[in-house]
């Protein structure tokens, strides 16, 4: 398979798990095999046609899957938690796991259409550009796109793209998010991805010239936002009336957490054989653990109060906490990679280290735009103080 070819040929179809459990058992079984593929994915600077099939046959790609699809609808507690497990083995794969089952639970808001469409190939993946620039026009039964999307993490395998677009509204002349769905032949990929971090997500810039666009398949955000897209009709799971903030984006934080674990657990096997009389490191090692327990806990307990209450039962301060703590929690996981980093002396500068590499990986997990501490908590101030904020939700 080429680079630019999908990663549709898979040996099993996928499984439909059915509990936490089962997708958690399934998550460890893959871990040794991505953390063995973690060379390989760092020099393709994408993730290996191998880790592809595994992640599409273990089942673990359809936990925000519509049942009516061949998911399991598991919902996101459970996509947290798998890509916190699987980060801790692999970062970049964590982190490509992530975005392509979230984006099961947004292509699950499309007309019934689009999703048989979609859905039809049980090895279907997707991806997205949420920062894109160019030129959209109105056209008979549809839109006229033409520009760039900037990293779009694992597209190199995937089929489908979603795209965040503004619109303005010919008639009031309102800007608004509508969100486009493109087949691979509508777009190019742009082999950019050179970077010190998350070097196997391939989050690649792609090109569209005069892609066309249908109604069929354009979702207006506000609709995605109020919780009644049209997919509402044939999945009526609550998650998918819910904020999406608790469930496409819910997990964004969950690589910087599997990546804090991975550091740890590297940082132990160095500290294990002088642990008797390593008192300082033995607590700081603690206090790391402590502190990736309690943000991982955060993002799990926020996914259990909002991810599948009715989103028009959400105001803007309860979405700006879920953002805010995502946020939070990424930012602290940072730290702690960076405070174990610290003790790891000369040994974990060489570039043949482990610590050197998830340490990478764990800032730049973290590096993420909708991560950003700042701006996160700005938000989510305005909102507690019922002041206007700024900005559109993602």
């Amino acid at each position: 398979m080429t680079d630019q070819q999908s990663a549709s040929t898979v040996t099993a179809p996928p499984r439909v798990l059915a509990s936490h459990a089962e997708a958690m058992d399934a998550a460890r079984e893959l871990g040794p095999r991505l953390r063995a593929r973690v060379p390989e994915a760092e020099r393709l600077r994408r993730l290996p046609d191998e880790t592809v099939a595994d992640l599409l046959e273990s089942g673990l790609l359809g936990v925000m899957q519509p049942r009516a699809f061949g998911g399991s609808e598991l919902g996101a507690e459970t996509l947290i938690d798998v890509s916190v497990e699987l980060a801790a083995q692999c970062a970049s794969s964590g982190w490509v796991y992530m975005l392509w089952a979230a984006h099961m639970w947004l292509l699950a808001l499309w007309p019934a259409a689009a999703q048989e469409e979609m859905f039809a190939d049980p090895a279907m993946v997707a991806s997205s550009v949420v920062s894109t620039a160019g030129t959209v026009e109105r056209a008979d039964g549809g839109y006229l796109w033409t520009g760039r999307g900037f990293f779009s993490s694992g597209v190199d395998h995937c089929q489908w793209l979603t795209a965040a677009i503004s619109v303005r509204d010919p008639e009031t002349g309102a800007e608004g998010r509508k969100w486009f769905l493109l087949p691979r032949a509508d777009f190019e990929i742009t082999d950019d991805w050179h970077v010190i971090g998350l070097r196997g997500t391939g989050s690649k810039t792609l090109v569209v010239t005069d892609a066309f666009i249908p109604h069929g398949r354009v979702l207006d955000d506000a609709d995605i936002q109020r919780g009644t897209a049209p997919g509402r009709a044939v999945n009526p799971h609550p998650m998918y009336g819910a904020i999406s903030q608790a469930n496409f984006t819910a997990a964004m934080a969950a690589p910087a957490i599997g990546a804090a674990r991975g550091l740890l657990a590297a940082y132990a096997d160095k500290l294990r054989p002088k642990a008797a009389g390593a008192v300082t490191s033995m607590a700081r090692y603690a206090a790391v653990a402590a502190q990736v327990d309690a943000v991982h806990a955060l993002t799990v307990a926020n996914a259990r109060r909002y991810s599948t209450l009715p989103a028009a039962e959400v105001g803007p301060e309860g979405r700006a906490k879920v953002k805010r703590d995502y946020a939070y929690t990424a930012q602290e996981s940072r730290r702690a990679a960076n405070a174990v980093y610290e003790e790891c002396g000369g040994g974990g500068l060489k570039e043949s280290s482990d610590l050197q590499r998830i340490w990478r990986d764990a800032n730049a997990a973290a590096a993420h735009h909708g991560l950003t501490w700042d701006w996160q908590a700005d938000q989510w101030t305005r909102a507690a103080f019922g002041l206007p904020a700024p900005g559109v939700n993602a």
